[in-house]
């Protein structure tokens, strides 16, 4: 859990859309990979990151993930790169529902997907797998993990849409609260510049690389 000047940023987080917070931090090294997805387009997501790191073909450490999450609590989790089981699903899906979790992203797969999407809860994954998960073999919780090509560490923010995946610090939170609105009443200009018939190439001095 997050405390209540981190909570209120993290509200404020959650207005902007992902691609625009994406572009507030640097380079693209808080962004994940393309291959995690939502599992419906209008899934949105936004919370502290509770990291779990599962053993390859094992979800032990998502149901324990699950027993010690707190309210508004993001998982986020590692398989190491083994996708050909299902490590998460509909029973695992109502249980965290049931303790307000906000949300999954796991570099793994998932399963019971018609389930998940009418039950509204936001899964972004690598992939689907039918294939069942053992229980039997441990992991981690709450210790750095790399999800999506990215470092996650305990307590970064999750904003995810159908854009993607961005990975806030949680140090530079204000940081890029403050940037994204900077950038989003930016993007509001050259917009109202578009409509009056400006072209992008003027707005952003490309001109200047045509050959």
């Amino acid at each position: 859990m997050i405390d209540q000047s981190a909570a209120a940023l993290t509200e404020q987080l959650a207005q902007f859309d992902a691609a625009i917070v994406s572009d507030c931090l640097a380079g693209n090294e808080h962004a994940m990979t393309a291959n995690i997805k939502p599992l419906d387009r209008r899934f949105k997501l936004c919370g502290p990151a509770l990291t779990v790191k599962c053993h390859p073909g094992d979800n032990l450490m998502l149901h324990l993930a699950v027993a010690s999450a707190k309210p508004g609590d993001v998982l986020v989790a590692t398989t190491n790169q083994h996708y050909e089981a299902g490590y998460w699903g509909e029973i695992l899906t109502i249980a965290a529902m049931e303790r307000n979790i906000k949300g999954l992203v796991i570099d793994g797969s998932v399963r019971d997907i018609e389930q998940i999407i009418d039950l509204g809860f936001p899964v972004f994954t690598h992939s689907v797998s039918i294939k069942k998960a053992e229980k039997k073999n441990t992991g981690r919780l709450n210790a750095p993990i790399v999800a999506g090509g990215t470092v996650v560490h305990p307590g970064d923010i999750i904003l995810a849409d159908a854009s993607g995946v961005a990975v806030v610090p949680s140090n530079r939170l204000e940081e890029i609260v403050r940037a994204a609105q900077e950038k989003v009443e930016f993007e509001k200009t050259v917009i109202e510049q578009l409509k009056q018939g400006k072209l992008t190439a003027d707005l952003f001095d490309l001109r200047k690389y045509e050959i």
